[in-house]
């Protein structure tokens, strides 16, 4: 895990690389989050165990002298007001996203969650980067940024064109939710990381996400909530690891990709990641065919347009 230090320096394709490899990251943890919480019958409970994974792994990144310096200068920064606590707040979004995925994925199926998940990322990824957010550079909305944005929704519907499922509209309206909540918490720690790093910004995620879901189940057990039974599993455990993946490095990669290419480029990673588990785990929404792969095809076109790279 430490061999991947400054890659906030990284270039370009490097960084769009590695948010590729955040999208198939952030695919598997949707899945095994959706498989765990259809066992629990319990999405929060899920995204608690989400946490959890997420903040071991990330607690690795403790050991290196560099990462525990920046976790100091960054206490020393808060204590100064220096930092607005707010910038702490990424963990807070982070926990709408993944108790909504792991609610609704095993609801709705992967496909259908993937489809409006990136509608609602594309467009508040377009204004997260008109206004700096995130990155600290105003990107404006140039004609080829807006084709790119509506070229991936365009991208993802297509690839799902053969869903056959019955659209339920509540899971829908909260996928939108987790859309504009993903968006602001890569937005916060690509900002908290340009005051500290990128391992010190996503490890600091996790606790707060464990709060906030914590609170929730507590909420939920005092009005009468039962504990589910755990399943036998292993492999259902670690989504976790994989969230810490995503989080990482998309707090690493916003400052040179903004919030726009970060997007387009992991749902690439999640595009064709979905190929592969819908081949060898077929759900009952959607198939492989032409349309699924078509739409990886014109979602990394809207990646190269998005990237402006000549």
């Amino acid at each position: 895990m430490f061999v991947i230090f400054h890659i906030e320096k990284a270039s370009v394709p490097f960084s769009i690389a590695l948010a590729f490899i955040a999208g198939i990251a952030s695919t598997s943890q949707a899945t095994l989050s959706g498989h765990l919480a259809n066992e629990l019958n319990d999405g929060i409970m899920a995204a608690l165990i989400s946490n959890i994974g997420g903040a071991v792994c990330m607690s690795l990144f403790l050991f290196n002298t560099r990462v525990r310096n920046s976790g100091k200068l960054l206490i020393s920064k808060i204590r100064n007001k220096q930092l607005p606590l707010w910038q702490l707040s990424g963990g807070a979004f982070g926990a709408i996203y993944i108790a909504t995925a792991a609610s609704a994925v095993s609801v709705i199926g992967t496909g259908l969650f993937t489809v409006v998940l990136v509608a609602s990322q594309n467009f508040s990824s377009i204004v997260a980067d008109k206004v700096g957010f995130g990155s600290g550079i105003k990107r404006k909305i140039t004609p080829r940024r807006l084709i790119a944005a509506v070229l991936g929704i365009i991208a993802v519907l297509l690839s799902v064109s053969g869903f056959t499922g019955k659209f339920l509209w509540i899971p829908i309206v909260a996928i939108i939710f987790a859309g504009f909540a993903a968006t602001i918490q890569f937005s916060i720690n690509g900002k908290l990381t340009q005051e500290s790093t990128s391992e010190m910004s996503a490890f600091i995620n996790f606790p707060m996400s464990m709060l906030i879901v914590s609170c929730t189940l507590l909420i939920m057990k005092f009005f009468g909530k039962q504990w589910p039974t755990w399943p036998e599993q292993w492999w259902m455990y670690f989504a976790g690891c994989l969230g810490a993946v995503v989080v990482f490095l998309a707090a690493a990669t916003i400052k040179t990709l903004g919030v726009l290419l970060f997007g387009l480029a992991s749902v690439t990673g999640s595009l064709i990641t979905s190929l592969g588990i819908d081949t060898f785990a077929p759900a009952a929404n959607i198939s492989v065919g032409w349309a699924l792969i078509s739409g990886a095809g014109l979602m990394i076109f809207a990646v190269y347009l998005a990237s402006e790279l000549r």
